[in-house]
């Protein structure tokens, strides 16, 4: 259960066995020579054997073991927690796409807040009453909409939506500066993103006041503008770092450079939680040690998938995100 102590939290984390992987050990892991070399090598630097598990498999159950350590310490919920629900999002969307598609389900992440039990019969029996008020109204919602018609990006966007509403309302006591940045970065690029995507697209029939994320630091009203005159984009995120603000002029230019706006978004993300990674009072620490272990478990299955299909390092390294350590 969630503990008082903020102090025990951090020291918890920092007493881990196991720290994820900086940069350093991942450039090792990234320059082995083939993949079964970089197996060998991936034991050496810290992960545990296979035990006949594949490497995604054993990444998911150690980021998974890494969300259950940090629901059992922390001493903010309602913080950490806004963290974990997008794991209550996918696994929602997945099991309601898998139902009225009738195929089976990506695998479930065992991340979430919620128990994928409730999950499973909430979206079996179409009562959504257990869940948190804003994915109850959106499923309710979803229930009655592919009545008329199917549609997987609708149901995609529409649980985000509720997804960053319900994080909004629980960021509004916080004081947790990072955080409050974390997320409304977050929305401000992934609108960003979308906003670019639909206009190198010219797709009728999506409007970007359909797939607009809330919670962010630029408004409705303001991307309305910026779709009426492109050239505002860039002014819209005159604060934000100068990384990110090359990336959206080449994604601008050029939706081809889209991937590396999103990954110049990552790289920012993270990197709000570094200045508070040794203070001993800071549940910023907890949500650090937490991202990187996600960011850790998605550099490890990049490289071994790359290491596996033969990809030259070079191509590996571009698509890699940033480390929490180094």
């Amino acid at each position: 259960m969630p503990q008082s102590s903020i102090a025990y939290a951090v020291g918890r984390v920092r007493a881990a066995a196991r720290k994820p992987l900086g940069e350093a050990q991942l450039e090792r892991l990234l320059s082995a020579a083939n993949y079964q070399e970089a197996l060998h090598l991936l034991v050496e630097i810290g992960w545990p054997e296979m035990d006949g598990q594949d490497v995604e498999g054993l990444s998911i159950n150690m980021l998974e073991e890494a969300c259950h350590r940090l629901r059992e310490i922390t001493p903010d919920p309602a913080l950490t927690d806004s963290f974990l629900l997008r794991h209550d999002a996918q696994n929602l969307k997945s099991l309601f796409k898998a139902r009225i598609l009738e195929t089976k389900p990506d695998r479930l992440s065992g991340c979430g807040t919620i128990p994928l039990d409730t999950l499973r019969h909430a979206v079996t029996e179409h009562d959504y009453r257990k869940l948190p008020i804003a994915f109850q109204q959106v499923m309710e919602a979803l229930e009655k909409r592919i009545a008329l018609h199917i549609n997987p990006m609708e149901i995609d966007v529409q649980i985000d939506k509720a997804l960053y509403s319900m994080i909004a309302e629980r960021l509004k006591p916080t004081k947790s500066k990072a955080a409050i940045a974390y997320f409304t970065g977050k929305v401000d690029l992934q609108n960003a993103v979308s906003f670019l995507r639909l206009h190198s697209m010219q797709t009728d029939g999506i409007s970007l006041q359909d797939v607009l994320l809330p919670g962010g630091t630029i408004t409705d009203a303001d991307w309305l503008s910026i779709q009426k005159k492109p050239d505002k984009l860039l002014p819209a995120f005159a604060s934000y770092p100068k990384a990110i603000k090359q990336a959206l002029t080449k994604a601008q230019e050029d939706s081809a450079h889209l991937p590396a706006l999103e990954k110049a978004a990552d790289d920012y993300l993270l990197s709000l939680f570094r200045p508070q990674r040794y203070e001993p009072f800071a549940i910023e620490v907890l949500i650090g040690w937490l991202l990187a272990h996600e960011r850790e478990a998605g550099a490890v299955r990049l490289i071994m998938a790359g290491k596996l299909n033969d990809f030259a390092p070079e191509l590996i390294r571009e698509r890699l995100r940033e480390a929490y350590g180094q």
